[in-house]
């Protein structure tokens, strides 16, 4: 169902000092840091200015590293397998181009809405630049046979094999036509899953639209800017952790807001901070003490309605804590990728927040399973873990 394309690339001399997060995982301090650094990425996926200066700053960061060969084209078309490994965790997939429109086609599945802002922004960007410097990291149903070709190509000599972020990174290059047919063949049955990048596709999607739109129709079907820059991994390999809330002030008496819950959850008191270990179970800090909520209904109406988030914000932060517009109010903020629950509690007892929701990780199955019915999670559902580099391969979406 999916079409897969090779890609000719711009890649980093020196990829230690060129990588950077994906663009949206960068705090305002790390940013700073990084634009120490002439030669990093951040000048091109977070540059200086406002309005229409930091959109031409970025396309002037990109010519400055071309020109100055911080990146250099890729000779021959290509795809590449990228590994990350820690001592905990490993994970592995291709990256290769994925044609846009199988988006358009649901073939490549979504699950969460994008928001205008950031769209707009995306789009801007990509159009001012005419470059994708971000991966788009989506999923398939695991396969013995494409895993078999990964292991092929994982046979060469890597391109980069490199520490950073405290992981081990691992870039295969393959040219040969042989193993690329065969995975493209392999991925002609398959349909894929975003799971973390909706903007950068959408704006990917947008940038198509308007070049069809200029004219460039579809008689140009392997145009660079047809394919979508993807990270693209069986669902064997990847971990997903918990996208945790945290509400600044408890509005509302201590013992009325539990009495509020106990309506809808078994509420047990615990002596310590805890992760919560199954479905449908949230731990909550309350000014400092834990507890255990249990959902008492588990019949749920829909997929989406049985994920420990939209428990949470269909039975407490709308109707309890008046919490309409979790991307909008003031009074919530996100806390994603910690696991150790003590550092948890710290948001609390050291930094002046009132409650912090700990929730169970979303597994990958309902993610596909909500996909495939046209569903929609809740926003910020899925803390994807280890982020994914920017800026190891860079595509150029003009013709050559």
């Amino acid at each position: 169902m999916v079409k897969i394309s090779t890609l000719r690339p711009y890649c980093p001399n020196n990829p230690i000092e060129f990588t950077t997060n994906p663009y949206d995982v960068i705090g305002k301090e790390e940013e700073e840091e990084l634009k120490h650094n002439n030669n990093s990425l951040i000048h091109l996926i977070l540059p200086d200015g406002e309005g229409d200066e930091l959109y031409h700053n970025a396309l002037s960061a990109y010519e400055r590293f071309k020109e100055s060969y911080i990146i250099v084209r890729e000779e021959y078309p290509c795809i590449f397998v990228y590994r990350q490994e820690s001592g905990e965790f490993n994970q592995e997939g291709l990256i290769m181009g994925v044609a846009l429109d199988d988006y358009e086609k649901s073939n490549i599945v979504k699950h969460e809405y994008t928001r205008e802002k950031p769209l707009k922004d995306r789009t801007r960007h990509i159009e001012s630049t005419n470059v994708a410097a971000g991966l788009v990291w989506s999923v398939f149903r695991a396969d013995i046979e494409i895993k078999k070709l990964i292991t092929q190509i994982k046979k060469g000599k890597p391109k980069y094999d490199f520490e950073k972020y405290g992981y081990h990174h691992i870039l295969w290059q393959e040219t040969d036509s042989t193993i690329i047919n065969k995975l493209a063949n392999l991925f002609e049955n398959k349909k894929i899953y975003i799971a973390d990048g909706h903007h950068r596709a959408a704006s990917a999607a947008e940038y198509r639209k308007h070049q069809l739109k200029n004219g460039n129709k579809t008689e140009k079907p392997d145009a660079p800017w047809q394919y979508l820059l993807s990270y693209v991994a069986s669902d064997d390999q990847i971990r997903i952790l918990p996208y945790n809330r945290v509400i600044r002030k408890l509005r509302d008496d201590e013992d009325n807001f539990i009495e509020k819950l106990e309506k809808v959850f078994e509420v047990r008191k615990v002596n310590k901070a805890f992760n919560p270990e199954r479905k449908n179970t949230i731990a909550i800090c309350i000014r400092g003490k834990w507890f255990e909520l249990i959902a008492k209904d588990k019949t749920f109406n829909s997929k989406r309605d049985s994920l420990d988030v939209a428990i949470l914000q269909d039975k407490v932060l709308e109707p309890i804590l008046g919490i309409l517009n979790v991307r909008a109010d003031d009074n919530i903020f996100f806390v994603g990728g910690v696991q150790d629950p003590t550092i948890m509690e710290k948001y609390i007892t050291d930094k002046g927040n009132d409650i912090f929701f700990n929730l169970f990780p979303v597994d990958i199955r309902d993610l596909e399973s909500i996909a495939d019915s046209g569903g929609v999670m809740p926003p910020k559902s899925t803390w994807f873990d280890p982020k994914l580099l920017s800026g190891l391969v860079l595509h150029d979406l003009r013709e050559e």
